[in-house]
This record gives C-alpha cells, structure tokens and sequence, in this order.
C-alpha cells in the first residue's frame, strides 16, 4: 500500500527518504513541505531522511515512533489501529477537581505505562479526578529535555503503551493531562538540521524556538499539530504546556491564541472537554482575560469550546514560602492550579497535614505529587533527572504513611461532597490570618490552620456547627471560634457569617 511521506524543511534543496537501503527522491510542496508516496507499510516500517546532498540519516522530527532511540530510525505508525475500549468515555471538566502529577519512570520500580497500569486502582481509591504524566517523550533521568516531540519514549512502551494507559485511566473514570515541554528542543536527533525549529537566543533550558520571523508559521504548526495530536490520537482530556512564558513570540502571543482556538475547536469536534493550562515560573507573565473569570488566565477558550482548565499553572515551591506570602496567593487568586514540590522530609507530620488541608481545600484546582498522599519518604525536586528514585510501595505497610493516606482520602472525599470546597473561583472565598494561624471561607465552611507548635483560639467570624475534617484529636468548637490544638488543621461547617 501507499504510505506518504511528508517532512517540513523550508530551507532544504533536496530531501530524500531512506527506507530499506533504497532512496526515495521528495518534492517540495507549499509551505516548505516535502512529500513523497511509497509502497511501503503504514505501520511497522522503518525510515530516515537525507538531507541535500548528506549520506547521513535523519529522523523523522514529526515521528510517531522511535524504537531505538532519538538517533535510530523513525518508524511508521497507524494511529488507527490501537484497539481503544473507552468508547463511552465523555471526557471530564477538570476545574476543581483534583489531579495526580506522575513521572512515569519513577511511579513503580519497571517504570512503564504497564507498570503504572497496576497502581492506577489505588488512584481510583484515593478519589483523583486526573493523572497528569510529566513529559512521556523523554528518557528517565534526562529532566524535560526532548528532540522526538511526537514520540512516546520506548522505555516507557511507547506509542501502545500510552494508549494502554489512558484507556486503563478511562475505564476507572479519571482523566489524563499531559505535560509538554516546548520551551526547549534538544538539538541532539538533528531537527535543527532539516528545518529552522530553533531560533538564536538560547534560554534557561536549552535551545529557544523559532515562533517567529519568516518560517515563524511552521513551527507554530509543528507546536499545535502536536498538541492536537495527544488529545486526538492518544485519547488525553488536556496538556499543559511547561514554562509558557518562554512561547511568547513578537506577535503578540500569537502561537498561544492559535492553539486556544484548536483546541476549542477540537473539543467541539470530539464532543468531549479538553484542558488547555499554562504553566510559567514568572511573575511577569502576560496574560489574556478569561471570559466570566476572576482569576488572570493565560489561554481562554472560546465561548462554547474547549471546557478545561483555561489557567495559568504556577507552583509556589519557591515564592510563597511564608505564611504572609500564602496568605497573599490565596487572596490574590493568582492561579486556578496549586502544585507542591518540597519533599516530605523537610516538614513535621503536623505541618504535612495542615499543607495537605490547605492543598485540596483552596480556591484551586490542587496538583498532587506522586506519592505525596502518604508522605513518600522518595525525595521530589522537579529537576531531578536520574537522581530521582522510584517510589516505595512498601512504605504503605507503616501506620504514619497509611494514616496520611487516609487523610487525604478524607479530604478529597469532603471536597467532592461540599460544593464550596470544590469551586476554584476566588470571589466565593475569604482569607484571612495572624501571625501563626490562617483561616479560609469556603461557601459555608471554614478552613482553619494552626502552624505554630501550642493550641490557638482562631475566629471563625461565623456560628460554627460541625467539625468536618480535622488533623489532630482535641479540636474544641466556642460559638464563632475553634480552639486547635498546635500544628493542625480542619474544616468547619459554619453559618450567619458576620462578614
């Protein structure tokens, strides 16, 4: 059968494709593309590009597969033929539901999509709306840095492995996001070479991208062709795009309008919701209003189209270390998306407890690290690379890592069946604080935290009524206030608020 062929190389003046030691000769087409049919396989069959007059193969920058690596040949690939079983699967609206952050390679010790597989039950359990999947197109231990953006890295399982793993996430009702590193392309498998993917300034990781300038189109489609591609042929309910702040081009964030345009436009097409998140490290970032929304946003969908997550993604690992500053963020609502990397290890139980309170009962959509709900004693850096270890099962048999479990299922439960808990919109909370303690309106709850080491009266400006959830023994209800015991947490059904 008749296979094309196609490979973006605007500059190029010749372009061949090598498929079993024979040359096939490509013409060029508008828009610097060139394209050839051969009589080969659509799925299964192996081949690499020549450059010019270069003997030296290429792979393909759009492959589909890489089976041996990001220097091997690239491999065709039907899309088609993956036998999906989630046909019934109507997608989920993310926004305020609870999502489960995965570094594949280091989520069990085989470090597959199969293996990953067989812990999904225990995210069902733990109540997870969504699994997002650090970047699959990456090799463990090489951080985000990629130079094959189409293809799921072999030693996770590759292209089927993936396909296996969302459909397992959609047979138990959650939903998959994938985080996507485009603020860089390693120039390692010679994309560089074929086209002007890169631009000449350089940024923090690596080389910048060419969004813009002559051959600035291009690369936008290989950026959005790609993002359209997870959520269409990998089945994924949303992508989140790392460190968005670097994709800013000089057309005035032209490459983000394009793929909030479609991706609205593909959820309409598909019929299910997709999310769209930002995520950026700057505080300077850009932003384009939201339509209904209080909270800045970087991507907004159009009215009636992509349903997701239209935020900007920021962790607060390092600028909102102090009460005062937390206090700031959750009042300022600056993201619809909160996310924890220090490892457990730098806490007390008390304050891990009272940091999990606040994580899934905040004007947010809460992002948990992998192994976070029991206090995994594996240290988590976002840059960890390779000295980033798997993660010890095991550590669920001890009575302090099963407690905090049940803790965090406790909470996401509560946040599930109270309606005020679950709302990411800011207008619908009130934050405030002392010098030790911090207190959060959640519609007709209270959520109360007491971070010094001695019990604290804390006014709850309102007639408390029940206790919901609480962290430690000893919690003590006084008309409009809640005496905590030190270290701890807990939210409070409350009513006649008197402001």
């Amino acid at each position: 059968m008749m296979t094309r062929f196609s490979v973006w190389a605007p500059e190029a003046s010749r372009l061949r494709v090598r498929i079993d030691g024979k040359d096939h000769s490509m013409a060029l087409d508008a828009g610097g593309w060139w394209r050839t049919n051969v009589d080969c396989a659509a799925h299964g069959t192996d081949y690499m590009y020549l450059l010019d007059d270069s003997d030296e193969p290429l792979p393909d920058p759009r492959s589909r597969w890489q089976p041996f690596g990001v220097h091997g040949p690239s491999r065709t690939y039907d899309h088609a033929a993956f036998p999906w079983t989630d046909g019934e699967w109507t997608g989920r609206d993310l926004s305020g539901g609870v999502i489960y952050s995965v570094r594949v390679g280091a989520f069990t010790p085989d470090g597959t999509f199969d293996a990953a597989i067989a812990r999904l039950d225990h995210l069902a359990d733990l109540g997870v709306d969504a699994v997002e999947l650090h970047p699959v197109n990456v090799e463990r231990g090489s951080a985000h840095h990629s130079a094959c953006w189409y293809a799921p890295h072999p030693s996770y399982g590759g292209p089927d492995g993936l396909k296996r793993f969302v459909d397992a996430c959609h047979a138990r009702g959650i939903a998959v996001v994938l985080d996507l590193a485009y603020d860089h392309l390693q120039p390692g498998a010679g994309t560089h070479r074929i086209g002007p993917y890169l631009a000449e300034v350089a940024n923090t990781w690596g080389h910048s991208l060419a969004l813009d300038g002559p051959h600035g189109t291009g690369m936008r489609s290989f950026i959005t062709d790609n993002v359209l591609m997870w959520l269409r042929d990998y089945h994924a309910d949303g992508v989140r795009l790392d460190a968005a702040h670097t994709l800013i081009d000089r057309d005035a964030m032209l490459l983000l309008d394009e793929l909030s345009t479609a991706v609205s436009a593909l959820s309409i097409g598909l019929g299910r919701p997709l999310a769209l998140i930002a995520g950026s490290g700057l505080a300077g970032a850009r932003f384009i209003p939201g339509p209904g929304s209080d909270l800045p946003e970087l991507l907004a969908p159009s009215p009636g189209g992509a349903a997701g997550i239209p935020a900007l993604d920021r962790d607060y690992r390092s600028e909102f270390g102090s009460l005062e500053q937390l206090f700031g963020i959750l009042r300022a609502g600056f993201s619809t998306v909160l996310r924890t990397d220090r490892p457990t290890a730098a806490f007390s139980p008390g304050l891990l407890r009272i940091g999990a309170t606040l994580l899934l009962t905040a004007p947010s959509t809460p992002v948990l690290q992998m192994g976070e709900e029991w206090a995994a004693r594996v240290p988590f850096t976002p840059d960890a690379g390779s000295t980033l270890g798997a993660l010890d099962w095991s550590e669920l048999d001890k009575a302090e890592h099963r407690d905090m479990l049940d803790l965090h299922r406790r909470l996401i439960a509560l946040r599930k069946s109270q309606p005020g808990l679950a709302s990411p919109v800011l207008r619908r909370s009130e934050v405030w604080h002392g010098g030790s303690f911090l207190a959060i309106r959640r519609g007709t709850c209270v959520v109360v935290a007491n971070l010094r080491r001695t019990p604290q009266r804390i006014n709850l400006h309102g007639t408390a009524r029940t206790v919901l959830a609480a962290t430690e023994p000893g919690l003590v209800l006084v008309h409009d206030a809640a005496d905590l015991p030190g270290e701890s947490a807990a939210v409070i059904a409350c009513c006649r608020f008197d402001r």
